[in-house]
């Protein structure tokens, strides 16, 4: 397993790696999550703000920022090393959960939670172009106080047990099973209390992807299957597709953000 950068250690920068193809039929349980390397995958994702996390960090803002939520129980489904759908939910938060199953980003998690790196930065600016966030004036420090990080699976989720949510880059990144994916959508939408209003994120097309030494499965999702699997736990549903000029890595189409409001 890659050792856990300490703070600021995440944020220093862009790298590549070569592309590969996982033979399909890879199973969540397979998997060895506890080898992902939260360094690396911020590193190569996040260190630099990209136009289409710009894009898509707009669109969540402007949609939480709308939704006449105050004081809510917020969740972020498989947050691994990815701040940002956190940050979008803290204005209107009375708690944040994490939820994560790697050991090793639950780590980078609890240690983030505490003083996140000065790389997230740039994204709290663009969430701070709407009021709703601009009014928070301390998002570091409200983290710390209402994040909490818990190592559970999408699986695993409670039934309705938040008021709003976030599930980034998830149920296409953790199998190569399609009905695998489309159980964790159920799951997710399931956990959220009806009514209340989420965002999520899908990677279409991806067959995979690397981080650190450690290749990880995907599911080659297309908005069709997408839109089906929402369908039947949302309503007052969103979709936007976003196709990065350039590509973030080899090995997928582009990126489809969901917002709507779960049946529960």
């Amino acid at each position: 397993m890659a050792l856990i950068p300490a703070v600021g250690a995440g944020c220093s920068g862009p790298s590549t790696s070569p592309p590969r193809v996982e033979p399909p039929g890879t199973v969540n349980s397979e998997v060895e999550w506890d080898g992902f390397d939260p360094g690396a995958y911020v590193q190569h994702n996040y260190s630099v703000l990209r136009d289409d996390d710009r894009e898509i960090l707009c669109r969540i803002r402007d949609f939480f920022g709308g939704a006449k939520i105050a004081g809510t129980h917020c969740v972020d489904v498989g947050s691994g090393a990815n701040l940002y759908p956190a940050l979008s939910l803290l204005p209107f938060a009375r708690s944040v959960e994490l939820c994560e199953y790697s050991t090793a980003n639950v780590r980078w998690l609890r240690n983030q939670i505490n003083g996140y790196d000065e790389c997230w930065d740039a994204y709290w600016q663009v969430c701070a172009e709407h009021s709703a966030y601009a009014a928070l004036p301390d998002p570091r420090g409200h983290l710390a106080r209402v994040g909490r990080v818990s190592q559970l699976s999408v699986f695993d989720l409670p039934r309705r047990a938040w008021g709003a949510g976030t599930m980034f880059f998830v149920a296409c990144s953790i199998s190569a099973d399609r009905a695998e994916a489309e159980h964790a959508i159920g799951r997710f939408l399931a956990a959220l209390r009806p009514g209340s209003p989420f965002a999520a994120a899908f990677m279409l097309g991806s067959n995979g992807y690397r981080v650190g030494q450690h290749w990880f499965p995907a599911v080659q999702l297309h908005r069709a299957e997408v839109v089906a699997s929402i369908a039947a736990g949302a309503y007052d549903v969103d979709m936007h597709e976003v196709r990065p000029r350039p590509a973030l890595r080899d090995g997928y189409l582009g990126m489809l953000l969901v917002t709507g409001r779960s049946r529960g």
